[in-house]
């Protein structure tokens, strides 16, 4: 499946949200008459999760890196007896 530049552009602003109604509801119709369009678009989803979830386990181990420093460190004792307290 060779998937053009336009169609590309066009399953993005669908899955933004940015089409008008009209341009939703040709694309949706084109979606029933276009197998490659409806696979294009299940590829683009799929895609997206991805990259999100790569996106998150990215931040997740950033904040646990900078716990780690913040909670281990001699200058941070103050700050994280703090935070400590907030859960007593």
């Amino acid at each position: 499946m060779k998937t053009s530049w336009n169609n590309t552009v066009e399953t993005d602003s669908y899955l933004n949200g940015q089409c008008s109604g009209e341009e939703k509801v040709l694309f949706e119709a084109r979606l029933l008459l276009e197998p490659d369009l409806k696979e294009n678009l299940h590829w683009q989803k799929t895609t997206r999760a991805i990259v999100h979830q790569y996106g998150r386990q990215q931040l997740k181990a950033e904040v646990e890196q900078v716990a780690r420093h913040v909670f281990t460190a001699g200058k941070y004792v103050s700050f994280r007896e703090k935070v400590f307290s907030f859960f007593k």
